[in-house]
């Protein structure tokens, strides 16, 4: 039996696991066709199965892979917005709404973005009623963050997304200008804004100036122009390397541009010579084949105080 038939006897199982409501053993089948082949269709039934399996944290964690799939169709937004209401991440809910204001998809009427937009309103007003002592708490804690072990911070950062999108904006603005809050912590807020549509002017502390911006004016972070350059180069550098290795240095690289967001090109000014340099690093090019010997100090220095910040991040 090849691969194929493989994977089709293992979706086959999982697909009647599935109808028979045996939770565990639809998880079980599903994570293996998914480890197998990644696609939409095994997604949604992994989703499915782990929402069943009342493990909606995980099924977020899914559904993330493949989250503009999930929302070009009603049944699937539904399976998706049951999931994040679950889980009370009212952030990543209007986000979603977000996503319907920019995007026209032939399939979402103006009546099922109504509906949603009802179901998500009378989520949040039934959590807050309960959450409301616990948010006061969360709220003062922002403003002494640092203080705070790196897992508490990222903790706490994760309960933001239970508030509403006023409270959200709000608290997100207050981690921007905290000028001891590790940037990466910082661009994921920053990000979020850009998510939920803010449209306004913010001030954000970065790597000791005061500067401003306006979210709606962004782009992610993996679609800044920066992190595309560095992509590039990478893939122009390294045409022997397999494509898991390609994944990987994307990932690091993906890193730089996060800690540099939203004003990546004033310190990455030249992203093949910080392509370079990372690659140095791993001894795939040669200091030779490097012509700007006094950026590539100015850029190992940055790599430096990464290194310092990652390792700050995992302490």
């Amino acid at each position: 039996m090849d691969d194929s038939d493989n994977l089709k006897k293992i979706i086959d199982q999982a697909e009647e696991a599935f109808e028979q409501g045996v939770w565990s053993e639809a998880v079980d089948l599903y994570t293996q066709a998914y480890a197998m082949q990644q696609s939409f269709s095994i997604n949604r039934g992994l989703a499915a199965s782990l929402l069943n399996q009342k493990r909606p944290g995980d099924a977020e964690a899914v559904i993330l892979d493949y989250f503009n799939y999930y929302l070009s169709e009603p049944e699937t937004a539904e399976l998706a917005l049951d999931i994040i209401l679950e889980n009370n991440d009212f952030l990543l809910a209007n986000q979603m709404l977000n996503f319907y204001d920019i995007e026209t998809l032939p399939h979402i009427k103006p009546e099922f973005v109504e509906d949603i937009t009802k179901r998500i309103k009378v989520a949040e007003d039934r959590h807050e009623r309960s959450f409301k002592p616990e948010k006061n708490q969360l709220s003062k804690r922002l403003y002494s963050i640092v203080t705070e072990s790196t897992p508490k911070q990222i903790q706490l950062l994760r309960s933001l997304r239970q508030f509403n999108k006023d409270d959200y904006v709000k608290n997100a603005k207050i981690l921007l200008v905290n000028p001891l809050l590790h940037p990466l912590l910082k661009s994921e807020a920053l990000e979020n804004l850009l998510k939920l549509g803010v449209d306004e002017t913010v001030d954000i502390s970065f790597y000791g100036e005061n500067k401003t911006c306006n979210p709606s004016d962004l782009m992610p972070i993996m679609s800044t122009d920066v992190y595309l350059k560095m992509c590039d180069e990478l893939e122009k550098l390294l045409t022997d390397e397999n494509d898991s290795q390609l994944e990987n240095f994307k990932g690091e690289l993906s890193l730089y541009a996060a800690f540099v967001y939203p004003f990546g090109d004033e310190i990455i000014k030249s992203p093949r010579l910080w392509t370079k340099a990372m690659l140095l690093r791993y001894r795939l090019v040669d200091e030779s084949q490097i012509s700007d010997n006094q950026g590539l100090k100015e850029v190992n220095n940055w790599l430096k105080r990464f290194d310092e910040l990652i390792n700050a991040f995992q302490e």
